[in-house]
């Protein structure tokens, strides 16, 4: 097709034609990308939630002066470094 050929009127119905198939175009891929991501979505796994995870059980006492115990995991606690006496002396 010679543009150079065609007048004003004629080139604006043509850039309207090719608009509007330009927007029919756009518009069905745009469906076909949407339903394509809808499937893959449904196959990706979903992490679980943290409010899901089990709670760990707590660990057994392995030392205590009083009413102050310790597992022994961990950073020691000051009541611990205060004594100055060898751990195994607060030994449950």
């Amino acid at each position: 097709m010679n543009y150079e050929q065609l007048s004003i009127d004629q080139l604006a119905a043509l850039r309207d034609e090719l608009n509007s198939v330009l927007a029919e175009r756009v518009s069905a891929r745009q469906r076909e990308l949407s339903g394509e991501a809808q499937r893959l979505s449904a196959l990706v796994v979903q992490p679980k939630a943290k409010s899901d995870a089990q709670p760990r059980p707590k660990r057994p006492v392995k030392y205590r002066d009083g009413d102050k115990e310790w597992s022994g995991c961990g950073t020691m606690p000051a009541w611990a470094k205060a004594k100055g006496d060898t751990l195994e002396s607060y030994r449950v």
